[in-house]
Formats: C-alpha cells, sequence, structure tokens
C-alpha cells in the first residue's frame, strides 16, 4: 500500500472546508495511485484552485509534476495525473463493505512527509455524506484515526484494495 499512496502538495488559491479561503498558499493531501499510468484519486479539495502540484510516490525524495484530468466538487473527488508509468497502483475492494470490516486508513496527515498508516473498523456503513463542501452519496464511518493531510487518501482492507477515500473527519 504504501508504494501507492501519494503524498500531495497543491499551491494556489482553495476554499478549504474549515477555514475558508485561502490565497496563494500549499494545501496537502493524499492521495491513492490506481493505474500504471499514473492516474490518482484524491479530494477535490485538496487540488482543485491549484496553479501546480507536487506529488511524491514510493518514498521519492522529489517531488513529480502533475495535472489535474477531472474532478466532481459534489463527490469532492478529483483524478490527477502524474509524470511518469509503471507506478505501483492498488485495485478497488468489490466485497460488501459492512460494519466490522477491518480497515486501514493511509496517507500523510498534518503535512508530515513519513507515511502513516491506522488501523480501525467499518463502523457505520450508510454514513451522511451532507458537509459544507460535499453532498457524497455513499459513505461509510470508520474508527481509524485520521487528522488534515489525510484527506484524499484510501481507506484500505488488510489486503491493500480500497475501500473508499478519506474525505472528513467530522
Amino acid at each position: 500500500v504504501e508504494q501507492s499512496v501519494a503524498r500531495i502538495v497543491a499551491e494556489g488559491t482553495f476554499i478549504d472546508p474549515e477555514v475558508g479561503e485561502q490565497r496563494n498558499t500549499a494545501g496537502i493531501g493524499s492521495g491513492v495511485i490506481v493505474s500504471e499510468d499514473g492516474l490518482v484519486v484524491t479530494n477535490n479539495h485538496v487540488v482543485t484552485g491549484a496553479a501546480f502540484l507536487k506529488v511524491w510516490v514510493g518514498g521519492e525524495s522529489e517531488p513529480r509534476n502533475a495535472k489535474i484530468v477531472a474532478v466532481s466538487e459534489c463527490s469532492d473527488l478529483a483524478v490527477i495525473d502524474i509524470d511518469g508509468e509503471g507506478f505501483p497502483y492498488l485495485e478497488w475492494y468489490d466485497g460488501a463493505i459492512v460494519a466490522g470490516l477491518d480497515i486501514y486508513a493511509a496517507g500523510f496527515p498534518l503535512g508530515d512527509p513519513e507515511y502513516t498508516l491506522t488501523r480501525g473498523i467499518v463502523a457505520k456503513e450508510r454514513a451522511d455524506g451532507e458537509t459544507s463542501w460535499a453532498s457524497v452519496d455513499t459513505v461509510i464511518q470508520h474508527d481509524a484515526s485520521t487528522n488534515p493531510g489525510n484527506s484524499g487518501g484510501p481507506i484500505v482492507t488488510e489486503d491493500g484494495k480500497v475501500v473508499g477515500v478519506h474525505y472528513a473527519s467530522a
């Protein structure tokens, strides 16, 4: 999993869900590589408004450039394309997502460049997805510890299948 989780630094003007408008700042989030050619799923609020993106993958010391390919404001999802190819990637979980399913939250919380993985369970199968910045139809609630910076990172099973994309701590 670690090799397929991206650390994203987006520089530009953003509307942060908790703070409001921020001009000429850097936002930090996580993402999950979902294809060998470098497509990354993350949150809309992590990348939209970025003048440019810097993305670190697989413990690399130098960032790669990336461009935004698609966004969904309502679902708070975005797809970016990082420069390069041959990336390790994660596949989507296709089983039932039920309360009690063991999961892990992966990412780079609080802007720390060190990869973090926390363990938990799916606590609620159908949580409320209405926030001030998104209206997500299908949301699960989990109890793995997360912080700002985990946004856009994957929620995975023990065998590294992506159950969901982390988007809110509340």
